[in-house]
Protein backbone atom coordinates (compact mmCIF):
# COMPACT_ATOMS: atom_id res chain seq x y z
CA UNK A 1 0.00 0.00 0.00
CA UNK A 2 3.10 2.40 0.39
CA UNK A 3 5.44 2.85 -2.13
CA UNK A 4 9.20 3.13 0.10
CA UNK A 5 10.64 4.69 -2.92
CA UNK A 6 8.25 7.53 -3.51
CA UNK A 7 5.82 7.77 -0.49
CA UNK A 8 2.84 6.79 -2.79
CA UNK A 9 -0.08 5.38 -0.93
CA UNK A 10 -2.08 3.08 -3.46
CA UNK A 11 -5.68 3.40 -2.39
CA UNK A 12 -7.22 1.40 -5.61
CA UNK A 13 -6.62 0.23 -8.95
CA UNK A 14 -6.54 3.75 -10.54
CA UNK A 15 -6.08 6.30 -7.12
CA UNK A 16 -2.50 6.92 -5.42
CA UNK A 17 -1.84 9.72 -3.05
CA UNK A 18 1.06 10.78 -3.94
CA UNK A 19 2.87 14.30 -1.65
CA UNK A 20 1.52 17.33 -3.48
CA UNK A 21 -1.46 15.83 -4.63
CA UNK A 22 -4.45 18.16 -4.94
CA UNK A 23 -7.53 18.61 -2.76
CA UNK A 24 -9.37 18.96 -5.35
CA UNK A 25 -8.13 15.60 -7.17
CA UNK A 26 -8.79 14.08 -4.59
CA UNK A 27 -12.13 15.23 -3.09
CA UNK A 28 -14.00 14.86 -5.53
CA UNK A 29 -13.43 10.66 -6.11
CA UNK A 30 -15.87 10.58 -3.20
CA UNK A 31 -14.15 7.83 -1.34
CA UNK A 32 -14.91 6.05 1.65
CA UNK A 33 -18.48 6.18 3.20
CA UNK A 34 -17.83 10.07 4.71
CA UNK A 35 -15.95 12.66 3.61
CA UNK A 36 -15.31 15.53 6.49
CA UNK A 37 -13.85 19.03 5.10
CA UNK A 38 -12.16 21.56 7.89
CA UNK A 39 -10.94 24.64 6.75
CA UNK A 40 -8.65 26.01 9.20
CA UNK A 41 -8.96 29.78 7.24
CA UNK A 42 -5.16 30.04 7.27
CA UNK A 43 -4.03 28.28 4.37
CA UNK A 44 -4.30 24.75 5.16
CA UNK A 45 -7.50 22.56 4.78
CA UNK A 46 -8.24 19.11 6.30
CA UNK A 47 -9.74 16.10 4.86
CA UNK A 48 -11.41 13.22 6.88
CA UNK A 49 -11.90 10.45 4.80
CA UNK A 50 -13.94 7.65 6.53
CA UNK A 51 -14.44 4.13 6.17
CA UNK A 52 -12.63 3.58 3.01
CA UNK A 53 -12.34 -0.34 2.40
CA UNK A 54 -8.62 -1.72 1.08
CA UNK A 55 -8.42 -5.11 0.49
CA UNK A 56 -10.11 -6.37 3.80
CA UNK A 57 -8.76 -3.47 6.12
CA UNK A 58 -10.90 -0.04 6.96
CA UNK A 59 -9.02 3.42 7.31
CA UNK A 60 -10.01 6.90 8.35
CA UNK A 61 -7.58 8.64 6.83
CA UNK A 62 -7.14 12.77 7.63
CA UNK A 63 -5.32 14.06 5.00
CA UNK A 64 -3.64 18.22 5.16
CA UNK A 65 -3.11 20.13 2.40
CA UNK A 66 -1.23 23.63 2.27
CA UNK A 67 -2.48 25.71 -0.17
CA UNK A 68 -4.20 22.76 -1.82
CA UNK A 69 -1.73 20.42 -2.39
CA UNK A 70 -0.80 17.33 0.21
CA UNK A 71 1.68 17.75 2.71
CA UNK A 72 0.69 15.22 5.23
CA UNK A 73 -1.81 12.51 6.71
CA UNK A 74 -2.82 10.37 9.61
CA UNK A 75 -5.04 7.28 9.70
CA UNK A 76 -6.37 4.43 11.89
CA UNK A 77 -6.58 1.06 10.27
CA UNK A 78 -9.35 -1.64 11.67
CA UNK A 79 -10.52 -4.92 10.35
CA UNK A 80 -13.94 -4.12 10.03
CA UNK A 81 -15.78 -0.83 9.43
CA UNK A 82 -15.35 1.52 12.14
CA UNK A 83 -18.89 2.91 14.14
CA UNK A 84 -18.93 6.30 12.91
CA UNK A 85 -21.17 7.37 15.82
CA UNK A 86 -19.63 5.78 18.42
CA UNK A 87 -18.50 7.94 21.66
CA UNK A 88 -16.17 7.95 24.28
CA UNK A 89 -18.31 5.13 26.53
CA UNK A 90 -16.43 2.46 24.15
CA UNK A 91 -13.13 3.99 24.56
CA UNK A 92 -10.44 2.73 26.93
CA UNK A 93 -6.64 3.44 27.32
CA UNK A 94 -5.55 -0.33 26.70
CA UNK A 95 -7.52 -0.44 23.35
CA UNK A 96 -5.60 2.19 22.38
CA UNK A 97 -2.16 1.26 23.32
CA UNK A 98 -3.04 -1.85 21.93
CA UNK A 99 -4.37 -0.43 18.32
CA UNK A 100 -0.82 1.73 18.78
CA UNK A 101 1.31 -2.14 18.99
CA UNK A 102 -1.37 -3.25 15.69
CA UNK A 103 -0.33 0.23 13.49
CA UNK A 104 3.05 -0.79 14.49
CA UNK A 105 2.96 -4.04 12.83
CA UNK A 106 1.56 -2.87 10.34
CA UNK A 107 3.71 -0.49 9.41
CA UNK A 108 6.39 -2.37 9.75
CA UNK A 109 4.71 -5.25 7.59
CA UNK A 110 4.74 -2.17 5.30
CA UNK A 111 7.70 -0.57 5.31
CA UNK A 112 10.08 -2.90 7.65
CA UNK A 113 11.70 -0.35 9.89
CA UNK A 114 12.19 1.89 7.84
CA UNK A 115 10.80 5.48 9.14
CA UNK A 116 12.60 8.07 7.58
CA UNK A 117 13.05 8.48 3.57
CA UNK A 118 14.20 11.05 1.14
CA UNK A 119 10.55 11.79 0.38
CA UNK A 120 8.98 12.46 4.08
CA UNK A 121 8.19 10.85 7.49
CA UNK A 122 6.66 8.19 9.12
CA UNK A 123 5.47 7.16 12.53
CA UNK A 124 2.97 6.28 14.88
CA UNK A 125 1.58 8.19 17.69
CA UNK A 126 -0.60 7.63 21.07
CA UNK A 127 -1.74 10.99 21.64
CA UNK A 128 -2.47 10.94 25.89
CA UNK A 129 -4.88 14.35 25.50
CA UNK A 130 -6.49 12.92 22.52
CA UNK A 131 -7.35 9.50 23.47
CA UNK A 132 -6.12 7.94 19.99
CA UNK A 133 -3.51 6.26 18.16
CA UNK A 134 -2.79 7.03 14.64
CA UNK A 135 -0.05 6.30 11.78
CA UNK A 136 1.32 9.50 10.51
CA UNK A 137 3.25 10.76 7.14
CA UNK A 138 4.85 13.99 6.69
CA UNK A 139 6.25 14.64 3.03
CA UNK A 140 9.04 16.81 2.19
Amino acid sequence: MIDKTKGHIQLNDSLNLEPNSSFEMIERQKLGVLQEIRDMGNGYKWLDIKNIQIDNQYFIISLCFKEEKLSQLTMVINDKPFELNSGWDTWSEKVEKEKLKKFENWLNKELDKERKFNWGEVWTNYDKRGGSSSIGIKYK
